[in-house]
C-alpha cells in the first residue's frame, strides 16, 4: 500500500474519511454524523468538521443542515462527466510527458507494471503500478490548476470504479488494464506526443466502457 505523510490531525482525518468514501466503506447516500466520526477516530469534532467541509469541496459529500454530511451518489451520468474531463486534461499531461520524461523514469514504471503482469491477482501491486504510471504522466506538467483538477478527478474515478466493481478489481480487469499500461509505456518510449495522447485517450475510453458495464451489472 502507499505510505502517506500527514502534516496535521486534520489531514489524517480528511484522508481517512476520503479513502473510506472512495472504497465505499461509506456508501453513497450514507449519513456521516460528526459526533459519531469523532468518537470512531478518537478525536474532537473540530478536525472532523473541517475534513467534511474539504470533502464537500471536492464533491464527495453534501453537507445538509441538521442532518450531517451525506455521501454523494454514484451515477452513470456523473461517471460520464468524470471520464470526459479526464480525457481533456490527460491529453495535455500525456503530451508533456512524451516530450519530457526520461528513459530512466519509464524503466522504473515499467518494472512495476511488469510485476502486475506476472501477478494479476495482487491488487496492491496493481494500485502501486497504476499510481506510478499516472504520476509519471502528470509529473511533467507545471500548471497547478490542471494537476489539482486531475487529482480530484482521479479520486472520483477510483470511487466510481470500486463502487461499480463492488470492491477490488477482478483479475480479468487487472489483466486488461495492465496490457493498456504496457502500450502507454511503449508509446512514451517513442517520445511522440501524438502517439502518447492517442494511446492514453484509448485507455481512458476503455476504462469508461468497463465502468459502464460494471455499473450496469451492479444495478
Amino acid at each position: 500500500m502507499v505510505n502517506r505523510i500527514f502534516h496535521s490531525l486534520g489531514d489524517q482525518v480528511f484522508e481517512t474519511i476520503k479513502e473510506y468514501v472512495i472504497d465505499n466503506t461509506y456508501q453513497p447516500g450514507e449519513v456521516l454524523q460528526i459526533d459519531k466520526l469523532a468518537a470512531e477516530f478518537g478525536v474532537s469534532t473540530t478536525p472532523v468538521r473541517e475534513a467534511l467541509l474539504r470533502l464537500e469541496g471536492i464533491g464527495l459529500v453534501d453537507i445538509e443542515r441538521n442532518k450531517g454530511a451525506v455521501v454523494t451518489q454514484v451515477s452513470e451520468k456523473r461517471s460520464g462527466y468524470v471520464w470526459e474531463f479526464r480525457r481533456i486534461l490527460e491529453a495535455k499531461v500525456a503530451r508533456d510527458a512524451a516530450f519530457k520524461c526520461t528513459d530512466k523514469e519509464i524503466d522504473e514504471v515499467e518494472e512495476k507494471v511488469q510485476k502486475v503482469r506476472e501477478h494479476p491477482d495482487n491488487f496492491d501491486l496493481y494500485q502501486e503500478s497504476d499510481l506510478a504510471l499516472h504520476k509519471l504522466l502528470a509529473g511533467h506538467t507545471e500548471n497547478p490548476l490542471i494537476l489539482e483538477s486531475l487529482n480530484n478527478l482521479s479520486v472520483h474515478a477510483r470511487r466510481i470504479r470500486y463502487f461499480a466493481e463492488n470492491g477490488p478489481f477482478r483479475e480479468e480487469v487487472i489483466e486488461q488494464v495492465t496490457e493498456e499500461h504496457i502500450k502507454i509505456i511503449e508509446a512514451l518510449r517513442s517520445h511522440d506526443p501524438d502517439e502518447v495522447e492517442k494511446i492514453v485517450d484509448l485507455h481512458l475510453r476503455n476504462a469508461e466502457e468497463r465502468t459502464k458495464k460494471a455499473l450496469s451489472r451492479s444495478h
